[in-house]
């Protein structure tokens, strides 16, 4: 868990220092990358795709991640700064 927590802040720091750069195939290729999965991918690629514009594709990332991580914080931040619906699970825990 420590591993992939490391890799995905990793990611989102890439994310953040290539956004600028043509490296949008680089990105795409780390979002899709099989040691790369669960809950952390699915931010990074919700955040992939924010920056790209499709809001609905990054909503939906956020849902389907927070469906297997309730609790996460990021993932809780991010949906609120996106405006991403909290599944019902995490609607529970939070009443």
């Amino acid at each position: 868990m420590r591993r992939t927590g490391d890799l995905a802040e990793w990611h989102g720091m890439l994310l953040e220092r290539l956004s600028d750069y043509d490296a949008a195939d680089r990105l795409a290729g780390l979002a899709a990358h099989p040691a790369f999965a669960g809950a952390e991918s699915l931010l990074f690629q919700a955040r992939l795709a924010w920056r790209d514009g499709e809001t609905d594709r990054a909503r939906a990332l956020v849902g389907e991640a927070l469906s297997e991580l309730p609790g996460h914080q990021e993932l809780l931040r991010f949906a609120a700064e996106i405006g991403a619906a909290l599944p019902a699970r995490v609607q529970g825990a939070a009443g």
